[in-house]
Formats: structure tokens, C-alpha cells, sequence
């Protein structure tokens, strides 16, 4: 038998390979975990996948089931990560077009390819190299970091929708209505009539949005900032705090636009009850104002529900982006 076929002779020593395969199985699975955690960071105060309305099992299984369907896929996003880089489209990476939280990783690869500090780089040599954790405090910090960009992507999302139900609650204190609170099982909280039914018809609306469903939309804007923003590296700067805060003015501006047509009948209605108590003693203002304010608010929301609800949601795919852009750092 020729020496070559020698098996024996062929066969590597078992705890090379053992070893190899143990330091690529942690790895996958430290991968696994952050996307996992980034993941269940939508999930927890999401649209719809964060509404208690959504049994926990259910939610569960969609944070594992997305979590197995990203982390083989993360070489194919870097890939497209590389390309919303490039921003000039000549298929080389500068250093210029780098976002500060790359700059490191970039380094490292101009480094790797052996080439002069500051080159650019191929497709093929742009590699975001999977690092493990050295400590216990670098891996909660790197879980830390990946919730956070989940959580505000949902909250972000939140804010915006929250105005129809602050838009439903002034509106029902206006019209009376208010005496009548009922449970909202979506938010887990008690409501008005009128708030539940604005915030359920603008759920509504976001998950039949065109060109792309508002439920798809939110689950591809979280995917694609794995492109630009690896398992591991993900963090909340400063921007993007101030940009959540200025959503909360956003959505009390939105409320207030909402509730602008009712208010404003309201306070015709008001006035003119107010007339007529002063010219005619006789009636009780009360007992007859109460059901005509309830009457004209409902005559008003009905005109004005659908297009307010569209108002509002046409804002969700603009956030997104925003959100999206400042966590990729190429916002």
C-alpha cells in the first residue's frame, strides 16, 4: 500500500480538530446569543409583537426562529453592508466612508491585507471578524448593548403610535365620553372608548401598509442594521437618545392634529350652549348639552378617523429610517 493512503499517517491529532471545532461551535453560538438578545429588544415594547394581547410562548418562538434565520446569514449582510458604505459606488471602501464605529474593524483589515494605513478596500477584504467576549462584563455589556438597539427601535415606533391613543383620551374628555374607560388589552392599561378605537383602526393601517406591511418593515429595518452594525458592536450613542426624545414632541404634535377638527366643534358647541343658557334661563344647559357635544364629536371623528390614522402611521416608515440610520451610523 502506498504511503500516502496511510490513514494513520493522514489522520490529525484529535485535540487540534476537537479544539477547532469547540472555538467554532462558541463562537456561532455567541453570535446566536447577541442577535438573540437584539431580536427580543423589538420584541418586548414592539408593534404588535410587544402587545400583551401576543402570548409569550408566541413571542418566544418568533425571537428563536428569527435568531436561527439571521446568524448564518450575517456574512451575506455584511456583504450588503459593504455596499451601503460605499457611498460614491466604485467598489472600493475608504476610510473616509467609514462610520467611527467601523474604524477599528476597518484598520484591522487594511492591516490584514498588508497594505498601507488608510487604503481602500475590495469587497473580499472588508471582513467583520466575529470577536468573543475576554470577560464575563464584556459579554453583559455586549447584551446590554444589543437589547438597547432593539428596544429603541421598537419604542420609537411606540411613541409615534401612542399619539392616537392620547388623541382618543383628549377627545373623549372633550365630548364626555370619558366616563365610559373600558380595558385596553393591547397596551394592559384602562382607556376611553374613543382612544382604543383610534389606536386599534392605526394598528390597523400599519399592518396593512404599501409597499411593505408596518410589522415586515420594522422586523427589515432591525435585520439590516446587522449590515453596518455587527453581533457584538451594537450600542446607543447620544443621537440617537435625543432623536427618541424629539419623538416624544412629535407624537404629542401628531395628538394635537388629530384632535384639532373635535376640539374646535367642541368649543363652537360650548359657546353657543353658553348663548342659548344665557338668552333662554329656561333650559337646562346640562342635561342638554350632553348629548348634543357627543353627538357632533362623533359626527366629526367620523369624517376625520381615517385620515388621521394615516397621518399618523405615514410617520412610522420615515422614523424607521431615521432610527435605522443613526444606529448604522450612516444616518
Amino acid at each position: 500500500m502506498p504511503d500516502w493512503l496511510n490513514l494513520h499517517e493522514l489522520q490529525l491529532p484529535s485535540d487540534v480538530v476537537r479544539r477547532a471545532v469547540f472555538n467554532a461551535m462558541m463562537e456561532t453560538f455567541h453570535v446566536f446569543t447577541l442577535v438573540l438578545v437584539r431580536v427580543s429588544g423589538m420584541m418586548t415594547i414592539g408593534p404588535v409583537f410587544g402587545q400583551s394581547v401576543v402570548p409569550a410562548n408566541v413571542r418566544v418562538l418568533l425571537v428563536l426562529t428569527v435568531a436561527l434565520v439571521v446568524t448564518p446569514a450575517l456574512q451575506d449582510h455584511w456583504q450588503l453592508g459593504f455596499r451601503k458604505l460605499d457611498v460614491d459606488g466604485n467598489g472600493l471602501l475608504e476610510r473616509e466612508e467609514v462610520p467611527d464605529h467601523l474604524l477599528d474593524r476597518y484598520d484591522e483589515s487594511v492591516t490584514r491585507t498588508g497594505r498601507l494605513p488608510g487604503s481602500p478596500l475590495r469587497p473580499s477584504e472588508f471582513v467583520l471578524e466575529r470577536r468573543l467576549p475576554r470577560t464575563l462584563l464584556d459579554y453583559l455589556l455586549s447584551v446590554a448593548g444589543e437589547f438597547a438597539v432593539g428596544l429603541v427601535l421598537g419604542l420609537g415606533v411606540f411613541i409615534v403610535l401612542s399619539s392616537l391613543s392620547l388623541a382618543g383620551q383628549v377627545i373623549d374628555q372633550q365630548s364626555g365620553l370619558a366616563l365610559g374607560e373600558i380595558s385596553n388589552p393591547g397596551l394592559d392599561t384602562d382607556g376611553s372608548i374613543t382612544a382604543q378605537f383610534l389606536y386599534l383602526q392605526g394598528m390597523t393601517t400599519f399592518l396593512l401598509l404599501t409597499p411593505v406591511n408596518g410589522h415586515v418593515l420594522v422586523a427589515t429595518t432591525l435585520i439590516e442594521t446587522f449590515q453596518t452594525l455587527p453581533a457584538g458592536d451594537a450600542f446607543v450613542h447620544e443621537g440617537v437618545l435625543e432623536y427618541v426624545s424629539n419623538l416624544v414632541h412629535l407624537s404629542l404634535l401628531l395628538a394635537v392634529q388629530v384632535t384639532a377638527p373635535v376640539v374646535a366643534m367642541m368649543t363652537l358647541v360650548s359657546l353657543t350652549m353658553g348663548f342659548l343658557g344665557y338668552t333662554v334661563p329656561q333650559i337646562n344647559v346640562l342635561v342638554v348639552g350632553f348629548p348634543i357635544r357627543a353627538v357632533v364629536s362623533l359626527v366629526v371623528l367620523l369624517l376625520v378617523f381615517t385620515g388621521a390614522a394615516r397621518r399618523v402611521v405615514d410617520e412610522v416608515p420615515v422614523v424607521l429610517k431615521a432610527l435605522g440610520g443613526l444606529l448604522s451610523g450612516t444616518g
